[in-house]
């Protein structure tokens, strides 16, 4: 990337960060805030075009599409995405061996804990300590696996799952991500109803390959 090019990445991220600090401030009105972020979008990509034109446009398009799919309010998705930062920040910074390849997720200040914990390690007491300190959380939950035979197998597996998601006409698969542990899927997203969630299970445990499905999925509140 050139040093033109660095500069108005620089400042896309910085007018972002500036519009999710503003909105933190005007939290009742997630409604117009939403509909005035999509020509600011629009506006980011095109002063990036000439460093990229197609990830600018792609970059604009899919920020818009999220927001506007998502069920949660403006201003609860601003507040879910920053404490998943601040936990995953912490998870990095900790001295205890294993936090920092641990996932999380942040849905409506329910935050789900996930990876690889081995037998006598203290990564998982640790992570789940520094999310339920952080502002914020509602509530924590874990899906801890002891060992993790293939990461390439899991990886080719959740690229399935993800596909089954895409493929289903009466889902949005963006709602919810979907994460393998040594085959096992966890689901973490929210949606409009029960019957989106039991459809984005259903799709998921019929991939082969699939050995179970853990679903962390929610209602709007």
């Amino acid at each position: 990337m050139t040093a033109s090019c660095t500069s108005m990445y620089s400042a896309h991220v910085a007018t972002q960060d500036g519009w999710r600090a503003s909105l933190c401030r005007r939290g009742s009105h997630h409604g117009s805030a939403a509909g005035r972020m999509l020509p600011v979008l629009l506006l980011l990509a095109l002063s990036v075009a000439a460093c990229n034109p197609y990830m600018a446009a792609v970059s604009a398009v899919s920020a818009t599409y999220g927001v506007a799919t998502d069920v949660r309010p403006v201003d609860v998705q601003v507040s879910d995405d920053e404490i998943e930062a601040e936990i995953k920040a912490a998870l990095l910074e900790s001295p205890v061996a294993g936090t920092g390849s641990l996932t999380a997720y942040c849905r409506q200040g329910v935050v789900v804990l996930l990876g690889v914990v081995p037998p006598g390690s203290d990564a998982g007491h640790a992570a789940v300590e520094l999310a339920r300190h952080t502002s914020g959380v509602v509530r924590v939950e874990t899906f801890f696996v002891s060992s993790r035979p293939s990461t390439e197998d899991d990886l080719e597996l959740e690229a399935k799952v993800k596909a089954a998601f895409v493929e289903d006409p009466n889902l949005l698969a963006r709602r919810v991500s979907g994460n393998v542990f040594g085959g096992h899927v966890v689901l973490v997203g929210v949606v409009d109803t029960e019957a989106q969630a039991d459809e984005f299970v259903a799709d998921a445990r019929a991939v082969p390959g699939v050995m179970s499905v853990r679903s962390y999925i929610q209602l709007p509140q």
